[in-house]
């Protein structure tokens, strides 16, 4: 089986959010969405800064980001949602590994289970080098920190806000 590089970054679903709110301010207007400025100026210069190349939005990102909007009523076309980026879908070498860190995460009851599924989904994808995301608790977790090393070893993936402040 022909290993896969890791090049790609993740967007986890504030992160996005925090990215198209700079393009779409009027869908987003009234939608009561809490999106600090800072996260959306840090969101945009990040993925500037990045390769938009190799940022991919996970199958499961869109799923919430589309109930999320469905819940405010906000009706946007579905490419608008992903912007110009593609799809990071669940290839089936990485399935036993989804469901290993899957089975992990969601024994932590501070885990929301939208969360274990797109953390699960980006440890264990072998193209995943990063998951960008403004969730403190998902950036600090020891159980995904636990999960990161069980499933890749020393070769885990970065969660973080800024992948730029661990650059070499």
């Amino acid at each position: 089986m022909r290993r896969v590089k890791r090049e790609y970054h993740y967007l986890d679903t504030n992160y996005l959010l925090a990215y198209l709110a700079r393009r779409y301010r009027d869908f987003l207007k009234g939608a009561d969405f809490d999106i600090d400025e800072d996260q959306i100026r840090q969101a945009n210069s990040v993925i500037s800064y990045l390769n938009p190349s190799k940022i991919k939005v996970p199958v499961f990102v869109l799923a919430e980001l589309v109930m999320q909007l469905k819940e405010k009523n906000v009706n946007v076309g579905i490419d608008v949602l992903f912007g110009y980026f593609e799809i990071a879908m669940l290839r089936m070498e990485d399935f036993n590994n989804f469901i290993k860190a899957l089975k992990m995460l969601i024994k932590d009851e501070w885990l929301e289970e939208m969360d274990s599924i797109i953390v699960a989904h980006a440890i264990s994808s072998s193209e995943c080098k990063s998951l960008l995301t403004f969730d403190k608790n998902l950036i600090s977790s020891k159980t995904i920190n636990d999960t990161n090393k069980v499933i890749n070893g020393s070769e885990g993936i970065l969660i973080t806000s800024d992948p730029r402040l661990f650059s070499k």
